[in-house]
């Protein structure tokens, strides 16, 4: 789809290399590469389209849609989406621009819900672009394969059934590595221009059956070192209290740490 380049270095994402992209702005310096993912993908996918097909077809446009999202700078270097035209929206919620979507990353775009942050789940407004990206990557070392169930309609307007998994050898927000496939189901419909570059993008799916997975695992309990400097503020704190009730400051009250409350940085 959206004129795909044969010399893309990738066999299922375009638009990695080659003179198309002799100017685009990588966002970590360099195109990324996809071995690890694509050996996730290939080993346990349910499906093997037939070469050209039109499932292997959106299956590969959405693949390039998402390296693009997560690794280049600028929008003006997508080959995959309509820049002025594109929108993204998850459930029925608020519909974003191409700019906002690159600006908050696709996680973020992709978990923004009010009930998550409740939860403990995952918060979108405290994540950033880098820092969503570095939550998913430490929970899925092995990556966050992908790929299209079916196609029930083709352009130009796409509708498919989809399925995302990964295996979770890495911690989540505090909980520990299961060993676990975490996986998860939902259907898009993709409106494509003249030239099969994406304008509109509607995606839904159950966020729990992501999160939930990557809950499972019990709280890592905290390090020796951690627990041994909350016992020592706990101690101080105390000590502070009890002198400032009997009207005598304390002889270290001019210590920023105590003073202050706050752990000096190292």
């Amino acid at each position: 789809m959206a004129g795909a380049d044969t010399s893309a270095g990738d066999k299922y994402r375009s638009h990695l290399a080659g003179d198309g992209e002799k100017n685009t702005v990588w966002r970590h310096g360099a195109p990324p590469t996809f071995e690890a993912v694509n050996s996730l993908f290939e080993a346990e996918r349910t499906q093997e389209w037939p070469a050209g097909s039109l499932e292997e077809t959106v299956q590969n446009a959405i693949k390039t849609w998402e390296m693009e999202l997560s690794h280049k700078a600028r929008l003006e270097d997508f080959k995959s989406v309509s820049p002025g035209l594109f929108r993204l929206s998850v459930n029925g919620g608020r519909a974003l621009t191409g700019e906002e979507t690159l600006a908050v990353g696709s996680y973020n775009a992709l978990l923004t819900s009010p009930i998550l942050p409740g939860a403990g789940a995952y918060d979108a407004a405290a994540e950033t672009f880098e820092s969503s990206h570095d939550l998913f990557r430490a929970a899925f070392p092995r990556g966050f394969a992908w790929e299209v169930i079916r196609v029930y309609s083709g352009p130009p307007v796409i509708t498919f059934k989809f399925r995302h998994w990964g295996h979770m050898d890495g911690p989540y927000k505090g909980h520990a590595p299961t060993g676990d496939k975490v996986e998860f189901y939902g259907v898009a419909v993709l409106k494509v221009d003249e030239q099969l570059r994406a304008e509109d993008v509607e995606v839904y799916y159950d966020p729990g059956e992501l999160l939930g997975g990557l809950l499972k695992g019990p709280l890592l309990a905290p390090s020796a070192e951690e627990g041994a400097t909350r016992q020592l503020a706990e101690r101080l704190a105390e000590a502070a209290t009890v002198q400032s009730a009997s009207g005598t400051a304390p002889k270290s009250q001019a210590c920023p740490f105590l003073a202050s409350g706050k752990r000096e940085e190292k």
